[in-house]
């Protein structure tokens, strides 16, 4: 007596069960990555200082301006080699340098160091800028961290 088997096909490529474990996995590893970023564990983006500065001698007839950083984060690497800000008169690009620029009455480091609450620079913008003459109303100066975002922003009156 021969029987004769029947093997049943199966068309399926993975078992259900197979599926829905794949299905958890994968979510969990996504939210791994997700709280890894959200509690800075992964580098994320650097951000800016939340600091206060405040702008003094910005109008019409001068050539200097006073920043005094009242409060807030210092600014980590303000002056030295690669400095973490940058200042724009008029949007051109200000070179900060000893024979334009005084940090707390004296000389710019040549270090990197901070520009911390209580400290005071005073720029002559003019000199530092490049350009020629004393500040016009309605022009303007920008204090720009190495993120892009704008640390102050003044229009002279």
């Amino acid at each position: 007596m021969t029987t004769k088997r029947s093997l049943k096909k199966d068309d399926k490529a993975v078992s259900p069960v197979i599926a829905v474990i794949m299905l958890i996995a994968i979510t969990v590893i996504i939210a791994a990555v997700v709280a890894a970023f959200a509690y800075g564990i992964i580098g994320g983006v650097k951000k800016a200082p939340s600091a206060a500065l405040i702008v003094e001698n910005a109008r019409a007839g001068e050539t200097n301006i006073t920043v005094v950083h009242h409060g807030g984060d210092p600014i980590i690497d303000a002056f030295g080699t690669s400095p973490s800000w940058s200042f724009r008169y008029q949007g051109k690009e200000c070179i900060l340098g000893e024979d334009n620029a005084k940090l707390n009455g004296g000389d710019l480091p040549t270090t990197n160091t901070p520009f911390k609450p209580g400290d005071e620079l005073v720029i002559d913008i003019i000199a530092a800028s490049g350009s020629t003459g004393a500040f016009s109303s309605g022009e303007s100066i920008t204090i720009v961290y190495m993120t892009g975002d704008v640390l102050q922003r003044l229009y002279i009156s």
